[in-house]
């Protein structure tokens, strides 16, 4: 664990660099280089685009804060107490983000769900690079652990499940089970995709979550905010995808480029 990555010296001040600061930005460039790449290669309008990212990039910050502060309310009884200590939940970022975007999307006459299709693989690949900050950090980390490949955090002496690695990892496989570039054919459903994502990762914190040995993001009986917000995202998903099915769209989807085509079914 490295949480300070540096200390930049500047007219005589002292100005410490994080390690999970520098990581983060790392992780929304990336993150946006790779949306406005695929989104290019969709035939997407790229103005319309780099617009509609940096709105789902603020919205994504604003529901990421807005949870944490819910979270921190129901643990500390006090709304005050709750904006002195902020936090970042990734489930309130992928909320929020997802419906600034659909909001954006929509304003600037892109289609919808295929605009998060397109877009798709760089959220878990910004994730990953987000999680090995918190690595480096501190934050998020496992539950004690004697394997071998356990961590010691500065100042302990148990060692523990190197958590946010383990989030970077299985975030990576997902990344590369959503790289296929949408294209039109029959089997294309617009939105089936982002709903697969969101299910596979809702299914990977609820796996995940018993090994995690932090209680900030909040504990209902022994069970995780994370892992309720999880169970129903799965839930959710379950019932989308079964509505999202190919035969819907099937017609519409093989005509055109991919952005037309979802025009015409009214994605």
């Amino acid at each position: 664990m490295h949480p300070k990555l540096t200390t930049l010296h500047f007219h005589g001040g002292s100005w410490p660099i994080g390690s999970y600061g520098v990581l983060l930005v790392v992780a929304l460039a990336a993150g946006a280089w790779l949306a406005l790449a695929r989104g290019k290669r969709a035939g997407l309008e790229e103005g319309a685009l780099i617009s509609s990212l940096a709105l789902a990039v603020a919205g994504g910050f604003v529901g990421a804060f807005a949870l944490s502060i819910g979270v921190r309310f129901v643990q500390l009884g006090s709304l005050m107490a709750a904006l002195a200590q902020p936090g970042i939940v990734f489930f309130g970022a992928l909320l929020g983000g997802a419906l600034a975007l659909a909001a954006a999307a929509r304003r600037f006459e892109l289609p919808v769900l295929v605009t998060l299709d397109v877009m798709l693989p760089a959220v878990p690949v910004a994730h990953a690079i987000g999680r090995v900050g918190c690595f480096f950090g501190g934050c998020c980390f496992g539950a004690p652990s004697e394997l071998p490949w356990a961590v010691h955090y500065p100042g302990e002496a148990l060692a523990r499940h190197p958590w946010p690695l383990y989030e970077a990892a299985l975030l990576g496989l997902i990344a590369l089970i959503c790289w296929r570039p949408v294209q039109p054919s029959a089997a294309y459903v617009p939105g089936r995709r982002a709903a697969l994502y969101v299910m596979c990762y809702a299914a990977l914190r609820l796996a995940l979550e018993p090994l995690r040995g932090d209680a900030v993001r909040g504990m209902i009986h022994g069970i995780s905010t994370s892992q309720l917000i999880a169970a129903c995202l799965i839930a959710g998903c379950a019932l989308t995808l079964k509505k999202l099915r190919p035969a819907t769209l099937g017609s519409a989807a093989g005509r055109g480029s991919v952005t037309g085509s979802v025009t015409a079914s009214g994605g």
